[in-house]
């Protein structure tokens, strides 16, 4: 009959050797499983904002921004921030030219100066199964397959001639 501690042994051995390994390896990347992220492009006005202009397709745009990873244990989506405009300074684009992701191209549309919206984006309207190119420390802020949530305040609005 073995004693206990000759049964234990091993498993406690595996767990030593296990740990150590992990102990020296890089930094782990982020995976996205992607049972939990959003399926397709949902646009909530959060504010209607003001006048008759809307935004179209060809037009100049000003926004300010906030953006988070998606994360579906939050009921509003919100996970871990990654970016956001700098200061109230706006991110000056022409909508619909691809400048931005597809999902703020079309998530954009419609909406009126002042008004702001909450998009959240799915990862084929956003960065695909790439990602953003990790920075010169080795960080990747959006993972491959990772859903967004942004929200976006229109402050302009130029029409197309």
């Amino acid at each position: 009959m073995k004693s206990v501690f000759q049964l234990i042994a091993p498993v406690a051995c595996a767990f030593v050797m296990a740990g150590c390994g992990s102990a020296a390896s890089e930094t782990k990347p982020v995976v996205i499983d992607p049972a939990t992220q959003v399926k397709e492009l949902v646009i909530t006005d959060l504010a209607v904002g003001t006048g008759t202009a809307v935004a179209a397709a060809n037009d100049a745009v000003i926004v300010t921004y906030t953006g988070w990873l998606y994360n579906s244990a939050q009921t509003d989506g919100k996970g871990k921030q990654f970016d956001a405009s700098k200061d109230g300074a706006g991110l000056s684009f022409v909508l619909g030219k691809g400048t931005v992701i597809p999902g703020w191209d079309r998530g954009l549309v419609g909406m009126k100066v002042g008004g702001s919206r909450r998009l959240t984006i799915p990862s084929d309207l956003a960065y695909g199964p790439s990602g953003t190119a990790k920075d010169s420390k080795g960080v990747q802020a959006i993972p491959p397959y990772a859903g967004l949530v942004f929200d976006v305040k229109l402050v302009s609005l130029t029409k197309a001639n």
